[in-house]
């Protein structure tokens, strides 16, 4: 029989079906293949971002410890003026320092202290107290004059300098005196055991500084109470078990201030050898690819290591670092075309919220880069006082304030989207009361692009709601109306009084949202026209947790064209017939 025949006898409705599952199948395996390409992608993006997360602790902890270092430094040294010119008539007597400089230290017992001077250029050194092995005399007079001369220590003014002789690790607290040309006149300090052999200050760090904030939804856990602001739980040692079930089961909870350091990552602090001075928990798991490590050269040249562990990377990112295997849907659609076009349709699903999740990522992490370079630079300009005049270091402070009011504003958008559940109160409020505090609180950023806030609150208007959530609602309105908005513009914000309700409404002069957009709006991860690169910026996030808490609160949310031109946008809330505005 020939193959036209063949045909014939099978019919063509077989042979579309058999070609049909041939052709879903082929699709499927090409979506498969692309779906483990993007899980690798995924997982090695998780990945760098946990690395990110403990490069950003071990920075924290370098900070703190400078911070830490330089405090010890106000007593020793408290009669010096490291931040003005001296001349060297005028250069204080060695004797300044007290006999036991830093009383805080704790170096054990026999701890005997040498005080010394070194004039320079000429090398010449001074000692009160027990001089010191031959060694350490040698590295006080050809290296500290050589560290002292470093950019980094003039500005800094001190700097601590480890040794070691026969005796065991010690370390040398030292300050420089400049001339008003700014050259070395002289080096003050004393023998130390501060960051080798007194460790408490890496101890106290690592207990009370939470450098890591909570990234699973609802943190908590039973029989949790807080001690100065830190969450406690006598499970803090054993929360992260073996059993899969177990993790899932604790880790739906809340911490409030964030995971304990001993539940996340392993600090470790070295030497410039590396040889360890303190480690917290002892002994504790490390990851030879997930770790961060961040250089102290004002202390001796330490390094902190913050290694995380391999058990929690997971919950550091959303959704977990995703492992490679073969979805099963690709073994059940070669059987079956209803099971086929459903594994299809999950992979595309999935596909979806990967993508989501990941503009999700992108756009918050842009978000919180350009404010956090911002405060940085302005930072160290104050710090290394390079603002000449009062009106720049103004300025900066300006800055500072206003890119921290931008970051408080972003965080509280994202824990509000992490909320599973809002759970708000319903009291009696004064929304006049709390439009005038959310027209405060995002004055500096409107100033920073030239706009304008203008209240229209004639009158109290006591609503029933939150006044927390109303407060949330008005500052994610206002930032997406500065967003989006015209430099120069004014935005308007009114109360009233209807018989039964009250309207609370904010008017901006921006381009508008076109009709067929204005129900997309509110939904999560929507942003009209923008990108990860573009000027306007944002989550997506802000209208979607504005219509979440209205709904909570059992108020309505609308969007409607200005006939001047700009968005209104109008939030009706119940009115209390009965109540005061106290809580707001």
């Amino acid at each position: 029989m020939s193959l036209t025949g063949r045909m014939r006898a099978i019919g063509a409705r077989p042979l579309l079906l058999g070609s049909a599952l041939v052709g879903i199948v082929v699709v499927s395996a090409l979506a498969v293949r692309e779906s483990m390409s993007n899980a690798r992608e995924r997982k090695a993006a998780a990945e760098r971002t946990v690395r990110d997360y403990a490069m950003f602790a071990s920075y924290l902890y370098a900070t703190r410890a400078y911070l830490f270092a330089r405090e010890r430094t106000f007593m020793p040294y408290a009669v010096f003026h490291l931040d003005q010119p001296y001349v060297r008539s005028q250069l204080p007597q060695l004797s300044v320092i007290p006999a036991i400089p830093d009383t805080t230290e704790r170096c054990g017992p026999g701890w005997t202290i040498y005080r010394f001077r070194i004039d320079l250029p000429s090398r010449n050194v001074q000692y009160l107290g027990v001089p010191p092995h031959p060694v350490v005399d040698k590295i006080i007079r050809d290296s500290i004059p050589k560290l002292a001369n470093q950019p980094w220590l003039k500005a800094a003014g001190f700097g601590y300098l480890f040794v070691e002789p026969p005796s065991g690790r010690e370390s040398i607290s030292y300050v420089r005196t400049l001339d008003s040309a700014g050259k070395v006149l002289a080096v003050y300090g004393y023998r130390s055991c501060y960051g080798v052999r007194d460790t408490t200050d890496y101890s106290q760090m690592h207990r009370v500084v939470r450098v890591l904030p909570p990234m699973v939804p609802g943190y908590s856990v039973e029989g949790m109470t807080s001690v100065l602001g830190v969450a406690k739980t006598d499970r803090s040692t054993t929360i992260l078990r073996s059993s899969s079930a177990r993790e899932e089961e604790y880790m739906r909870g809340r911490w409030p201030a964030g995971m304990p350091a001993d539940s996340l990552f392993t600090l470790t602090v070295t030497d410039d050898q590396g040889r360890t001075i303190f480690q917290a928990p002892k002994g504790g798991s490390t990851s030879a690819k997930i770790y961060g490590v961040s250089p102290l050269g004002y202390v001796g040249g330490v390094r902190f290591w913050v290694n995380l562990r391999p058990d929690v990377a997971k919950f550091l990112v959303a959704g977990g670092i995703p492992e490679s295997h073969v979805p099963m849907s690709w073994l059940l659609l070669a059987g079956s075309v209803v099971l086929a076009i459903a594994g299809f349709a999950s992979l595309r699903s999935e596909v979806r919220l990967v993508n989501s999740r990941q503009r999700f990522l992108a756009n918050v992490s842009h978000e919180l880069r350009t404010p956090l370079q911002q405060i940085l630079m302005f930072v160290q300009l104050l710090r290394l006082g390079r603002t000449r005049t009062d009106d720049e270091r103004d300025r900066s402070l300006e800055i500072i304030e206003r890119e921290t009011h931008r970051l408080i504003a972003l965080s509280n958008s994202v824990l509000a989207a992490a909320r599973p559940e809002l759970q708000l109160k319903s009291a009696a409020v004064d929304v006049g009361h709390v439009a005038e505090t959310a027209a405060d609180f995002f004055t500096p950023l409107a100033e920073a692009r030239k706009m304008r806030i203008l209240l229209d609150v004639p009158e109290p208007a006591i609503a029933r709601g939150d006044p927390g959530a109303i407060r949330q609602i008005l500052i994610n309105v206002l930032d997406n109306a500065a967003k989006y908005g015209p430099i120069g513009q004014t935005i308007t914000i009114g109360v009233r009084n209807e018989p039964s309700a009250v309207r609370l409404w904010v008017d901006d002069c921006g381009p508008g949202i076109p009709m067929s957009e204005r129900q997309n709006v509110w939904k999560p991860f929507v942003r009209l026209g923008g990108t990860v690169d573009d000027s306007t910026g944002g989550a997506g996030l802000g209208l979607s947790i504005v219509h979440d808490l209205a709904a909570a609160m059992e108020a309505t949310v609308d969007l409607a064209e200005r006939p001047t031109g700009g968005t209104r946008f109008t939030l009706n809330l119940q009115r209390s017939l009965n109540g005061t505005g106290g809580e707001s």
